[in-house]
């Protein structure tokens, strides 16, 4: 049984090592493209078939190259010396409506006569409250010598 084991695992070594060969080519090969397409992309072709790396015998220097917009031909502005007013239509007439009643407000007080006036009675008595200062530190230095 030992035989048939070892043989089993030599055999499952032998398939893991083809497919480790078989990815390590298919990295090898995509290495490959990429480099062959970085070349071209490194010297792309020029309009005249030269690729940027070699030089011309005899450059030719041609002028910049000017774009003309095809013109617009646009209505001139129309000055109206006078305003223009537009007929607009109006609502129809409606019936009279009748002002709203407003009450009137107090006399003003250089009508009302001095008879007329109620008297306020006089406070007697005038409560003060004690309230703290704004300044609670101020004048406690004087206050501690005097």
């Amino acid at each position: 049984m030992s035989s048939s084991a070892s043989n089993v695992s030599l055999i499952v070594a032998s398939l893991g090592l083809a497919e480790v060969q078989a990815v390590v080519g298919a990295i090898r090969t995509a290495d490959l493209a990429s480099a062959a397409q970085a070349v071209v992309a490194a010297n792309p072709p020029i309009a005249d078939g030269l690729t940027r790396g070699e030089s011309h015998p005899n450059p030719c220097y041609a002028p910049r190259q000017v774009i003309h917009p095809t013109p617009r031909y646009e209505p001139r502005p129309v000055l109206h010396p006078a305003p223009r007013i537009e007929p607009q239509s109006y609502a129809g007439a409606s019936s009279k409506s009748r002002p709203p009643h407003i009450t009137p407000g107090p006399p003003p007080p250089w009508e009302i006569l001095p008879q007329a006036q109620t008297v306020v009675p006089i406070a007697q008595h005038i409560k003060i409250v004690p309230c703290q200062p704004d300044y609670i530190d101020r004048g406690r230095l004087i206050d501690l010598f005097m």
